[in-house]
């Protein structure tokens, strides 16, 4: 009995504290952009990983803010203010020199995506030396990329379609890119769907997706915090 009504207690306390750090912390803005399926400002609140962002701040009670903007205002401006964060980045260790990353959220598949004739199997980065393979500007692909990349020849393109019309076009051999978003592109585009295909690969990383924030934000880490911690409870319901 004695510990039964010890672990009671040991749990009111706990609950009490998550309460008490919630409410001594203004809620979060989340900013972030456009990108469909994950995010998708046309309809706001929806999307894969948007729709479980939220699910996970209100399964503690709480309830965040949400505003769109460009990924470049995202970066310059908004991660600058007190008690902004973002979503939707994969971890890697020069991101980590300014950002503080969450608990994992989702994963997501990254792969290859080939035209038609592309017969070769990939299995590591070294068989990618004789390609010209597209990635996107400023995108990560998890450290595994980024501790190969120099193995390869690479052209940046800016958004997912502009990979497509370079792979279609004969301009590049191969473009990275992550497997949902290159189907909602191609369900959009169904001219180009038959030219080509998706290659799930090996190669690369298991691609995680993080909240993340500037540690320039004095309240970085004590949101972070309470984020890790609605994640938990959202996992162990």
């Amino acid at each position: 009995m004695y510990r039964i009504k010890a672990k009671a207690l040991l749990l009111l306390g706990l609950l009490s504290g998550w309460a008490i750090a919630s409410e001594s912390l203004p809620e979060a803005t989340l900013v972030v952009g456009h990108w469909p399926p994950y995010i998708t400002q046309a309809r706001p609140g929806e999307g894969r990983l948007t729709r479980e962002v939220f699910d996970i701040y209100h399964a503690s009670g709480l309830e965040p803010s949400l505003l769109f903007d460009s990924w470049g205002n995202v970066l310059n401006k908004h991660l600058k203010k007190p008690h902004y964060l973002s979503f939707g980045w994969v971890d890697n260790e020069s991101r980590r020199l300014k950002w503080y990353f969450s608990n994992p959220i989702m994963e997501t598949s990254v792969g290859l995506w080939v035209r038609n004739d592309f017969d070769q199997i990939i299995t590591n980065y070294e068989q990618l030396a004789s390609y010209l393979v597209g990635v996107g500007k400023n995108y990560s692909y998890g450290q595994s990329f980024e501790d190969n990349k120099d193995r390869f020849r690479r052209a940046e393109f800016v958004e997912e379609g502009e990979g497509f019309r370079l792979l279609i076009e004969g301009r590049i051999d191969a473009f990275i890119g992550d497997e949902a978003v290159g189907k909602v592109f191609l369900s959009r585009h169904k001219d180009w769907q038959k030219h080509v295909y998706f290659l799930e690969t090996p190669i690369l990383d298991e691609v995680r997706l993080h909240m993340i924030c500037n540690k320039t934000n004095p309240y970085c880490l004590d949101h972070l915090q309470r984020f890790n911690q609605a994640l938990d409870h959202y996992r162990n319901r």
